[in-house]
């Protein structure tokens, strides 16, 4: 089964760390605390506001062309040992409409369904002009769907065709996460992973793709096999009435769990890669999870190779372990900062180019931590800003501060992050809220420099004032002045 953490024990213990705690409080009017940042001169400069509360596990989001998100949210479903609500059970999803017209970081009212009916568990999704995908990964229910916009934002969306995916029992990592850009002969090209079939060995199972209601391969093929610990492209085109779909390429290897990949703006696909376990210690890290680029030259001409399961790098250690040769080495490879822990590489952004210039050219990443734990009992689950350049990284919000970092959308001037669970729960209810309505999104952006407007006024109000104290004091010597 697919996770958002690293983890395949169902249960994973973190230590608490002394960080603020973020939670719902018990009362329906539920506060939340909104997570700070981690470094001082980042708090003066950043501004973050909760978007939205009480969603259903959202995910990820994309933007719509007015400026509002379409974010995917799950309703969760039965699980034994957990409750209800549990997310990875979740039976369908819904993608939502959030609007913030007036900009000032808060959702203008409550998420506007576009789209329901979705397979269970969205992990990710995409859009391309009039055209988004979306990956579930839910058991039974994996598929990659297909939906068209309609003619202005706030229209539901229509499906359009789906890829489903036959995912063996037990496969632990299905594909779960996309890139897409438009490609060079038209239509859209499409990347997605498939990940590992177990935690830290090579498995011999595949996962099947066949198109259907709507979409089909061109050529009229069937089920094509997919090859584990890898990336595929096929490139999509809408006539607006049906969707062909080329034979999958692969297009990389040797991949754990590549749960978040995004184009940089010179052709480079940047992903994340999801380190193992320790097989005979589930709760303690046995490789660092990575940031990997395939070169823009490289992508469809050769498959590189980043080495899962032979080759890593060692979480405690930072050594690279294994062979070398043929292996492609990360740009950075995540590991403790200070002592402080990030696991559980979900999706990643490019910084938004109103960012300041320290931030030109980095990535942010966010990291879902410890399984079914928020709070200071998550000490593994910060947004990390890294440079792809040096590798260099830092935590940008702290760990223990949030539940599961999850989706992360960069537009030009704010980055959007969703919280799966700001309680931290998988499912059940806990400080008396379901799971599945504890979802947040925040907006990160800078503090505004004063504007000409706003100096303006400053400047009036400060003549206003010259004036006031000048009148008041020709006032007093008058007074003095008087018989």
């Amino acid at each position: 089964m697919f996770t958002f953490a690293r983890v395949v024990s169902p249960i994973r213990c973190g230590a608490a760390v002394g960080a603020a705690i973020l939670a719902w409080s018990v009362a329906a009017d539920a506060v939340l605390a909104v997570p700070v940042l981690a470094r001082p001169e980042d708090q003066s400069r950043f501004r973050i506001t909760a978007l939205a509360t009480g969603l259903a596990f959202p995910t990820s989001m994309v933007p719509l062309d007015d400026g509002s998100l379409l974010v995917a949210t799950n309703a969760g479903g039965p699980q034994a040992w957990i409750g209800d609500h549990y997310i990875f059970t979740s039976p369908a999803a819904t993608l939502v409409r959030l609007v913030d017209a007036d900009g000032d970081g808060v959702a203008d009212g409550p998420a506007q369904p576009v789209a329901t009916g979705l397979p269970g568990l969205v992990s990710s999704i995409r859009r391309v002009g009039n055209l988004v995908m979306a990956v579930s990964v839910a058991e039974k229910t994996q598929a990659i769907t297909l939906w068209r916009t309609g003619s202005t934002p706030a229209d539901p969306l229509s499906a359009a065709g789906r890829l489903s995916l036959t995912v063996p029992t037990n496969f632990v990592h299905p594909p779960c996460a996309l890139a897409v850009r438009p490609a060079a002969g038209g239509g859209v090209e499409v990347y997605f992973n498939v990940g590992a079939q177990f935690n830290a060995t090579s498995g011999s199972g595949t996962v099947g793709i066949a198109g259907s209601g709507g979409a089909s391969f061109v050529g009229g093929a069937g089920t094509v096999a997919l090859a584990p610990e890898s990336i595929h492209r096929v490139v999509i085109t809408d006539s607006g009435t049906s969707v062909s779909v080329t034979q999958p390429e692969q297009i990389a290897r040797g991949l754990r769990n590549a749960a978040g990949m995004v184009f940089a703006p010179n052709g480079d696909l940047l992903l994340t890669d999801n380190g193992a376990d320790d097989p005979s210690q589930p709760s303690v890290s046995l490789s660092a999870d990575e940031l990997n680029v395939i070169r823009s030259a490289d992508l469809g001409t050769t498959v590189p190779d980043f080495g899962f399961p032979g080759t890593y790098v060692d979480y405690a250690t930072g050594a690279t372990v294994g062979p070398t040769a043929g292996v492609t080495p990360p740009l950075a490879a995540f590991r403790p900062v200070d002592g402080k822990k990030s696991e559980g590489a979900v999706e990643l952004a490019l910084a938004p180019a109103g960012f300041p210039a320290d931030f030109s050219g980095g990535a942010f990443v966010p990291f879902s931590g410890v399984f079914n734990a928020g709070g200071i009992a998550n000490d593994e689950n910060p947004l990390v800003f890294v440079d792809p350049g040096t590798g260099k990284y830092f935590h940008f919000l702290e760990n223990g501060q949030m539940g599961h970092p999850n989706g992360l959308l960069a537009t030009s001037d704010a980055i959007y992050l969703s919280d799966l669970s700001v309680s931290g729960a998988f499912g059940g209810i806990r400080d008396g809220i379901p799971a599945d309505q504890s979802g947040a999104i925040y907006r990160i952006t800078l503090v505004p420099e004063p504007g000409t407007a706003a100096v303006a006024a400053v400047g009036a109000v400060w003549l206003m004032r010259r004036g006031v104290l000048a009148a008041a004091r020709r006032l007093s010597r008058r007074r003095r002045s008087s018989p």
